[in-house]
């Protein structure tokens, strides 16, 4: 004889409101449950200074480099009756943040569209002239005071050189490169493009192994910097 259980349908639907509770719960806790990110780890340069060695290095300058640039400039004061100030020794040259990230940007930038691969930033220590202008008619915003310019640098001949560079007039650029000091510098292999009478550093090939000159393909039209300055300085602050 079949037995029917009148409770059969009540037994049922607490099973599958069970089922349903435990499956809701699952999947409450694995929203509450964040996953685990690892950080990752931020290693420091090998050319970072501790701070105790930097002011080591600021004491060693303040001592050996600013009372010298201090005397000698207050000694060119005294020759000038026009200057009646103490001159302030210049003891940082500063950026904002943001200009140096565009800097690297746009040499970056000019230095892939010249097919240039950068190797090294150069940060060349410098003087304003006791001018008012430069001789291309910029002013001198800070007269006789220190500074820093940075300039990129590229292997070329086994060697690094500083480059700018230079807008040929169909709109490409070409390196031109600089030696230690700033002077024009001639790779191997480029030719040399005869102005005037002058000679002036062509950046295409030099199709003849002889001395003699050959033509450049396209004479630039603009130079194009990739030299920074133009930053902020100051002194310390008067005892």
């Amino acid at each position: 004889m079949k037995i029917i259980r009148k409770n059969a349908p009540f037994t049922l639907f607490l099973s599958f409101t069970a089922l349903l509770t435990l499956v809701s719960c699952g999947e409450q806790k694995a929203k509450d449950e964040v996953p685990e990110v690892k950080q990752e780890e931020i290693k420091a340069p090998e050319q970072i200074v501790s701070v105790d060695q930097a002011r080591s290095m600021y004491k060693s300058y303040s001592e050996r480099r600013a009372p010298l640039i201090q005397n000698y400039e207050d000694a060119y004061d005294k020759r000038d009756s026009k200057m009646k100030d103490s001159f302030d020794v210049a003891r940082y040259v500063y950026y904002d943040y943001k200009t140096i990230k565009d800097y690297l940007t746009y040499i970056e930038k000019v230095a892939a569209k010249a097919n240039v691969e950068i190797s090294t930033l150069r940060f060349y220590f410098s003087n304003y002239p006791n001018q008012a202008k430069f001789e291309d008619g910029s002013p001198v915003i800070h007269p006789r005071q220190n500074s820093v310019f940075i300039l990129p640098a590229s292997i070329v001949d086994n060697a690094q050189y500083g480059f700018y560079l230079e807008e040929q007039e169909d709109g490409t650029l070409v390196p031109a490169y600089l030696s230690w000091d700033l002077a024009p510098y001639i790779p191997e292999g480029m030719g040399m493009i005869q102005e005037d009478g002058n000679s002036y550093a062509g950046m295409g090939p030099n199709l003849d192994n002889s001395n003699s000159s050959s033509l450049s393909p396209m004479p630039f039209i603009a130079n194009v910097s990739t030299i920074l300055n133009e930053g902020g300085s100051a002194p310390p602050p008067k005892k």
